[in-house]
């Protein structure tokens, strides 16, 4: 069974951005983001509320992945 190209660069797309709502979840700031006038004076639990919705996006990315993946696009 071949996998697909577009499924392999979904699921791996969804890692990366996990990872960076893991890290945004445990209270991190992230330093591109802070140059934004936005995102200057959250909180930690802005933060950590950002985290949150940037792993429950991984989700369906890593969805999207799977569809590519049973599919086969």
């Amino acid at each position: 069974m071949e996998l697909s190209n577009f499924g392999i660069l979904m699921a791996i797309f969804a890692t990366c951005v996990l990872i960076v709502g893991l890290y945004m979840f445990s209270g991190h700031k992230i330093g591109l983001m802070t140059l934004r006038p936005a995102f200057k004076n959250l909180s930690k639990e802005q933060w950590k509320n950002i985290g949150k919705w940037t792993m429950i996006v991984s989700v369906i990315i890593f969805a999207i992945a799977v569809v590519g993946f049973v599919f086969n696009i």
